[in-house]
């Protein structure tokens, strides 16, 4: 039996992609196995959001070339997309496929072609439907409900490889989280390029809300959980349901980027530092339980001193629980590339590791906030005699007992949380609580 491996780099939305990927090599008879070793077939699904995650892709392309040299070496997606030429001069691969392409991949490594092949995400508006039947270690699902973006940001490339918005047919969605639903999947992980774009496309009045709103009342469903949504889609309608209705977990996350009303403008950002703290007030007031995740970048042309204190002073004061941090990084093709300025690189890292160092002891002090106090939670996974758990407001906690199988929903009491996540450790309080909370 032929074997292949895959590597994801990125967003959940390639995880996603990546698992359909993986689905349709077993149903052509392929073996899939883990990365580290020996296969016929690599594919590596790649990511360009920024030059770290360049090099990174074309580190775990030679990576494959080295486990065996008389492979099939496939690279895939966002760098693929925006810059082919990277990959076209590296020996190591053989196939490189666009954001389009990709779903086809199996049919291009049966046929043996090698090259090149990026039509343009941006020449077509079609959803690309992935349904995925089983996921790694069945805990939970994903689903991808949109893709595309049309923010144009002035420092990203992402509209440039995915596309234009382009939303699944609500009744579809539906359909696929019943689905999930009747295959055991207790929580469902919603997915998009802007989430928060939901419908845009179809001009009928169908939002993010509206789908929503269908979505919460599939019977047996126990939980929905958002990835991420950009400040500008939460209107007051989504403010309420989010913070209001049991079965979407109490977990958003809200990119911010900067704190600094200046920069915000300069990198197009259609909000200001106020808008923003005022929404995260808001939502924090309306569910105090509620995790609330970010991303910020630092060293974007024009920060100076002054810009990162906003931002750091903004974080600070915020209920932010948990941060991504990401140094400015110059994307050819993008508006910002041509912009002067420019912060030298040690003081961008050393502004990253102070949102870094902020980020942990923010989060620190929100999961102190639960000791003591039961979540409901879904298995993750459990080795030996440990099971660990995710809670329902995005906290991993570990447990002494393994005779849980992952996408089980357990209650579980936070008894310590530590400065290491894996630290956090809690007790099964009961097993099966039921979609109404209830046990």
């Amino acid at each position: 039996m032929k074997r292949v491996a895959f590597y994801t780099l990125g967003c959940k939305m390639n995880f996603h992609e990546t698992a359909y990927m993986e689905e349709q090599f077993a149903k052509n008879g392929y073996e899939v196995v883990p990365f580290d070793r020996e296969a016929d077939v690599y594919v590596v699904n790649t990511c360009t959001v920024t030059s770290n995650a360049d090099s990174k892709c074309r580190q775990v392309l030679r990576r494959a070339r080295r486990k065996n040299p008389d492979a099939f070496v496939v690279a895939v997606g966002c760098l693929c997309e925006a810059y082919p030429e990277q990959l076209e001069s590296m020996d190591e691969v053989d196939l490189i496929l666009g954001n389009v392409e990709k779903f086809n991949v199996v049919n291009f490594v049966e046929a043996g072609k090698r090259g090149t092949f990026v039509k343009g995400i941006w020449n077509e508006r079609k959803f690309h439907r992935i349904p995925v039947s089983s996921y790694s270690g069945r805990a939970r699902a994903f689903l991808k409900v949109q893709q595309g973006c049309e923010l144009f940001c002035s420092y990203c490339i992402i509209p440039r490889v995915r596309g234009k918005i382009v939303s699944e047919e609500p009744d579809f969605v539906i359909k696929e989280v019943e689905r999930l639903v009747s295959e055991g999947y207790k929580e469902i992980v919603l997915t998009g390029t802007q989430l928060g774009g939901y419908g845009k496309d179809f001009r009928d009045g169908t939002t993010l809300s509206s789908l929503l709103r269908k979505v919460v009342d599939v019977e047996g469903l126990v939980r929905i959980r958002l990835s991420s949504i950009e400040p500008i889609a939460f209107d007051e309608e989504l403010i309420d349901l989010v913070t209001s209705t049991e079965k979407i977990a109490p977990h958003l996350h809200i990119p911010l980027q900067s704190g600094s009303s200046k920069v915000l403008s300069l990198m197009r950002r259609n909000y200001t530092s106020k808008d923003y703290e005022s929404l995260i007030l808001t939502i924090f007031e309306k569910r105090p339980d509620i995790c609330i995740g970010t991303d910020v970048m630092v060293g974007f042309p024009g920060e100076g001193e002054n810009e990162f204190k906003e931002t750091y002073d903004l974080i600070e004061r915020l209920p932010i629980a948990y941060l991504h941090v990401f140094p400015y990084s110059p994307r050819k093709g993008t508006v910002s590339f041509g912009m002067k300025d420019n912060i030298p690189c040690n003081v961008k890292k050393e502004r990253a590791k102070a949102l870094r160092e902020l980020g942990e002891e923010k989060n620190l002090r929100y999961r102190l906030n639960f000791v003591g106090k039961e979540r409901s939670s879904i298995v993750l996974k459990s080795k030996g005699e440990r099971t660990t758990v995710l809670t329902d407001n995005y906290i991993k906690v570990n447990v002494c007992e393994s005779h849980f199988e992952p996408g089980e929903e357990l209650k579980v009491k936070i008894v310590k949380v530590g400065m290491k996540r894996e630290d956090n450790a809690g007790e099964v309080v009961s097993e099966a609580v039921l979609c109404n909370g209830s046990s």
